[in-house]
């Protein structure tokens, strides 16, 4: 079965400081993760696989959300190097290293970027996105569907965001399922994970998340996502399979 593919441009930006590691000094700041905003890559067919095309590899992703298939991008999931602050070792670093990761001033670590939508992010370790990629799919009840359809884990959409390097933005998944409200046994709730990819020595890498619980439905309503640059060729902005 063949997966179509979607170019959106979801804005992953949430509000300007409180995610921004601003606060993280030395050769660290050189490495800080900088939010922005997608923006929409068009795509010229290849007539062929092109193994750095996202969307090509999209498809693939696809296909493991659609097989529940957790090891698919926990197995992808890879850190970058980062260099400690003083402000890191202080803890006054605001979204910056997990507090404890940082020992002493020029420590470095790999880390990964977890991002939660509206609120600050941090870097932590990549077992973390690891163990939290697994707990997204474990959690997913498939049982259940809403208006976004399924409640397992799937592919919604794709886009492009900033990252704190210019020259290789990120590439994001969109994925989504419905999952336990956390702290209380009500209904189930809605909720999204944007993976952040790069292409790195031949293969597509994890190298953070943002998390999208209550709010998850700012990034996939067409009525009220922050979307721009959406394909007007399709009816809808959903990144779906072909019936």
């Amino acid at each position: 079965m063949k997966f179509p593919r979607r170019f959106l441009a979801v804005v992953l930006a949430v509000v300007a400081g409180s995610l921004l590691l601003a606060a993280c000094g030395g050769e660290g700041e050189e490495e800080e993760p900088v939010p922005g905003t997608p923006t929409a890559t068009p795509r010229t067919p290849t007539g062929g696989t092109d193994p750095e095309d996202f969307a090509e590899f999209a498809d693939s992703a696809a296909r493991a959300a659609a097989e529940q298939d957790a090891a698919f991008f926990a197995g992808r999931v890879r850190g970058r190097t980062y260099t400690c602050s003083e402000a890191d070792i202080d803890g006054e670093g605001l979204g910056g290293v997990e507090q404890g990761l940082c020992q002493e001033v020029g420590q470095q670590l790999e880390v990964v970027e977890l991002w939660y939508w509206r609120s600050e992010g941090v870097l932590s370790q990549p077992e973390s996105l690891e163990r939290a990629i697994e707990s997204y799919f474990a959690s997913a009840l498939p049982e259940e569907s809403d208006e976004y359809g399924t409640g397992a884990v799937q592919l919604y959409a794709i886009a492009e965001s900033q990252s704190s390097d210019p020259e290789r933005p990120f590439k994001v998944a969109i994925l989504t399922a419905m999952t336990p409200r956390e702290g209380a046994a009500s209904e189930p709730v809605r909720t999204a994970r944007g993976i952040l990819f790069n292409y790195v020595e031949g293969r597509w890498v994890i190298r953070g998340m943002l998390t999208a619980d209550v709010l998850a439905e700012e990034l996939l309503s067409p009525e009220t996502a922050p979307f721009s640059g959406k394909d007007t060729d399709r009816d809808t902005h959903a990144y779906r399979p072909q019936d």
